[in-house]
């Protein structure tokens, strides 16, 4: 069939898909339960600037991030994820309608001509171009015209419009906004000096610290304050807020265990009465299987030790393993080519020890164990392997360059259940007990059943916080706590738009603490652990931290700044005793506690080898000339002299060639800065009303 004539008749649902990911595409281009939704008492979930957002919208485009976020991954998103999800829904929602809002203050329209001449012209939108591309990548303009032009099209086109419409109004306000922001060529020469010029150079730092004592920079308290006032605007302070609360954590319950081991217990039953198991893993497992065979050291302690101790047509389980229960049976076996040891150790460590000491107590261990002791509980007692020492010293499987040296090859030459040792490694005197030896490897067919939290179970786990909320609020919050045995955690101080620690971003929970006072107890809040309640238990106001809290702070600051002032009179009077062409490396006969350091070759943009980016140093440094010692320049760790070995001159040839690059590197830069710094002031000035605590529980 022609490229057209399938175009064609594919057209309508090429169109709605393409409305589909345009419309979301543009939703979310500036911002760049389903599950758990409660009855809703409003048909919107929130507000800007008095225009709301509407819920069945939001709920829509929460659905349609959900199910890309399935395609992506194959599996469903989480509760955390979903939260994540939503957060991302709203952030752009609200981002849009604030751009919408600014376009209909500017007054920027598109004129139905201007649309249809970009629809029609040379250069149609990219995003319709390139669903119009044949196998070669050429836009087939011929298809384009014709899907245009089909009367079933039609109201399609109408919704193609109003997102196309939407795009070049954003494009004319971000032309607006961005006319203003331009590149100089001083930034542009700038930057392709601090990424070509290469420097090498000689210096010595001279650290206030050291040359310097604390006695010597002795500071007042009045100088303190000084230091205070003249940085006040550095100590300014957000409006704070510290809460305690109870967490509820959604975990699986024992029945919920229990159910999964009956089921496939259950399913183990079927098996043994001739079902066949395969059929039943491609029903029942949550995980798809593997065709691949498995090596000894390939598969979970858990898993690997029922396993290779059973026959081909065994069916193992229930195993309780890291991701859920596992009914698992042995399909084929082949004999490999590598050959896998089974072992345990007793590890005498000889880190911080005589090693003749650790010898004599590895010895005499391997007298006990040759006499008849448990191998095993020995290990317990003695070994300092903290890993394999609480397990009786086992090891597992392993195959050849997984152990230290002497250790493998002590393992290889010994027989099954032999002792062999002391061996010595550079972890200390081993003494082994090989378990098993095998090139087997198996091929299995797993069926696998994750543990989940029961529709029942969180029913009782919101009962339960939903329990001590109430008790909470007609009683004591710390002594109810108390009564039923619940930890009671608190937060760090947070600002009203910032993320809780140890909880993070949650807008019901930051409204709460800033919309009530001390005292106030919150209603049961969804967190991605589960629920908690909280209750607010500290209230900052905004402003300046006072003095008092930061005398002892800034205290060490004064006392450096003070430092420098008095380091930097020495420096200078050391620097008149050098001569201006003087090489620094002969300086340490006559000044043997100076240390010279080469930094090597850098460049500005790349910082100074052992020194980093200070930018107060790097700024000095390009004001030498070659063979020149600088005056005293102060950096972020002191003051400096310096010796400019080398110095590159620029390239003006490459200079014009990369100008035109980069000056367009750095006018982007400096527009997505413009644009971000616009948008957050956007949503700082705005009045915006979150009410999603209201839907999602």
């Amino acid at each position: 069939m022609p490229l057209m004539t399938r175009m064609r008749d594919n057209m309508p649902a090429i169109i709605i898909f393409l409305v589909i990911a345009f419309i979301l595409t543009i939703v979310f281009e500036w911002g760049m339960d389903y599950l758990g939704i409660t009855q809703p008492k409003y048909d919107y979930v929130g507000k800007v600037n008095g225009k709301k957002i509407d819920y069945t919208e939001f709920l829509e485009l929460v659905k349609q991030r959900s199910e890309n976020h399935k395609t992506q991954s194959g599996k469903e998103p989480d509760e955390a994820q979903l939260i994540q999800i939503r957060e991302e829904v709203w952030n752009s929602l609200v981002t849009q309608l604030l751009i919408d809002q600014e376009i209909a203050k500017m007054g920027i329209e598109v004129p139905d001509q201007e649309v249809v001449d970009w629809v029609h012209g040379e250069n149609p939108p990219e995003f319709l171009t390139r669903q119009f591309m044949d196998s070669l990548g050429n836009f087939n303009r011929a298809a384009y015209e014709s899907a245009i032009s089909d009367p079933r099209n039609k109201d399609i086109w109408v919704q193609v419009e109003v997102g196309l419409r939407k795009q070049r109004m954003q494009e004319k306000l971000q032309s607006i906004l961005l006319a203003g922001v331009l590149v100089s060529d001083g930034e542009v020469f700038q930057r392709f000096a601090d990424q070509n010029l290469k420097f090498n150079i000689d210096y010595v730092l001279f650290d206030p610290n050291k040359l310097i004592t604390d006695e010597e920079a002795t500071v007042t308290d009045s100088e303190i304050e000084k230091f205070y006032n003249k940085n006040s605007a550095e100590f300014k302070v957000e409006a704070m807020r510290t809460l305690k609360y109870v967490r509820f954590i959604e975990a699986p319950s024992a029945k919920d265990t229990q159910s999964v081991i009956n089921e496939l217990e259950d399913i183990l039953l079927r098996a043994q009465a001739g079902a066949d198991f395969q059929d039943l893993a491609s029903t029942y497992s949550e995980i798809p299987a593997s065709e691949a065979f498995f090596k000894p050291g390939e598969l979970t302690p858990a898993k690997e030790e029922l396993l290779f101790g059973s026959k081909v047509g065994s069916i193992i389980g229930p195993i309780k393993d890291q991701d859920g229960y596992h009914l698992i049976k042995i399909l084929e076996e082949k004999t490999g080519t590598e050959e896998f040891i089974r072992a345990s150790h007793i590890l005498i460590s000889i880190q911080g020890t005589d090693s003749v000491k650790a010898l004599t107590e590895a010895k005499n261990l391997l007298v006990r164990i040759n006499k008849g002791e448990n191998f095993a509980e020995l290990a317990k007692l003695y070994s300092q392997d903290p890993g394999s020492g609480a397990k009786g010293g086992e090891l597992g499987w392993f195959g050849k360059g997984r152990m230290v040296k002497p250790f493998e090859d002590a393992c290889y030459k010994a027989s099954i259940n032999q002792i062999v040792g002391p061996i010595r490694t550079q972890f200390g005197y081993h003494i082994i007990k090989v378990t098993g030896k095998t090139k087997r490897e198996i091929k299995i067919s797993s069926i696998t059943i994750p543990v989940k939290v029961s529709s029942q179970t969180r029913n009782e786990i919101y009962q339960n916080a939903q329990d001590f909320q109430f008790l909470a609020k007609e009683n004591d919050f710390i002594k109810e706590a108390e009564i039923a045995k619940y930890e009671v955690l608190e937060t760090p101080s947070f600002t009203e738009k910032g993320t809780i620690p140890g909880i993070g971003l949650h807008r019901s929970i930051n409204r709460f603490a800033f919309d009530e006072k001390v005292g106030a107890i919150s209603e049961v809040l969804s967190i991605s652990e589960g629920y908690a309640v909280f209750i607010i238990t500290e209230a900052k106001k905004e402003g300046i931290r006072p003095l008092s809290e930061l005398k002892e702070t800034l205290k060490p600051r004064v006392i450096r700044e003070k430092k420098i002032q008095l380091l930097k009179p020495k420096v200078e009077e050391y620097r008149k005793q050098i001569s201006d062409k003087e090489d620094l490396r002969t300086l340490s006969a006559t000044h043997p506690e100076w240390i010279i350091t080469n930094s090597g070759p850098f460049t500005p943009a790349g910082g100074i080898p052992g020194i980093g980016r200070d930018l107060m140093l790097i700024g000095g440094i390009q004001a030498i000339n070659i063979g020149e010692i600088s005056k005293p320049i102060e950096g972020i760790r002191g003051y400096y002299i310096v010796k400019m070995l080398e110095k590159s001159t620029i390239d003006s040839i490459a200079y014009k060639t990369q100008k035109e690059m980069l000056a367009t590197q750095i006018l982007q830069e400096k527009k997505n800065q413009f644009l971000t710094d616009w948008l957050e002031q956007l949503k700082k000035k705005a009045d915006i009303e979150d009410n999603r605590d209201i839907f999602f529980r």
